[in-house]
């Protein structure tokens, strides 16, 4: 009787060892792979500053007709995406700004020192040229504001384009006696960039 048992037991792992060599043969392919490794995103950035550590380009208290600031400001891109750069005054300008005659000129300058303009050398021409009054109302946010490229053909601030604008503020010569102790209120130039 053992030894029925004994031969059916073999018999069954036998068979089950077969079976699995059987298996393994109707399952075994040939395979291949290919991979294309090391994906990453990584986000480029946009980036706009300037000279002047903190201090305006004018203040005129004080002021009389005809009196006038000269400034230059160095304004710098160093982000790493192409970018449109605009130029406006956010802010609510006083009774006075019609008064005030603004000039805006790009240009370069070999060693600009906020806010001296020596050796500052002017495009061909102004930017802008009227009153503050006129400029605030006409480019008041990024929407409207004032674009200026680099040099003469640029359609873009590139990575480490650099300008340099002159800002001239003048007390208008006309300016009538009713606008004595008038004001502009304190107005901040923002060049905002965006990227293309």
């Amino acid at each position: 009787m053992h030894s029925i048992s004994r031969k059916i037991l073999t018999t069954t792992a036998i068979l089950g060892v077969f079976g699995a060599i059987a298996g393994a043969g109707v399952f075994a392919l040939f395979t291949s792979q290919t991979e294309n490794t090391a994906n990453a995103v990584t986000a480029g950035t946009v980036a706009i500053s300037d000279n002047d550590a903190g201090s305006s380009m004018y203040t005129l208290p004080n002021a009389k007709p005809s009196d006038t600031k000269v400034s230059c400001i160095r304004v710098n891109y160093s982000g790493t995406l192409d970018a449109d750069v605009k130029l406006y005054i956010g802010d609510t300008i006083g009774a006075l700004g019609p008064y005030v005659n603004l000039k805006i000129e790009s240009g370069t300058q070999p060693s600009p020192t906020f806010p001296t303009c020596t050796g500052f050398v002017a495009d061909a021409t102004a930017i802008y040229d009227g009153t503050l009054s006129a400029f605030a109302t006409a480019h008041s946010s990024y929407t409207n504001g004032l674009a200026d490229n680099p040099g003469i053909v640029a359609t873009k601030w590139a990575p480490s384009d650099a300008v340099v604008y002159r800002i001239t503020a003048t007390l208008d010569p006309a300016t009538p006696d009713a606008q004595q102790a008038g004001i502009t209120n304190a107005h901040k130039f923002t060049w905002a960039a965006k990227n293309q």
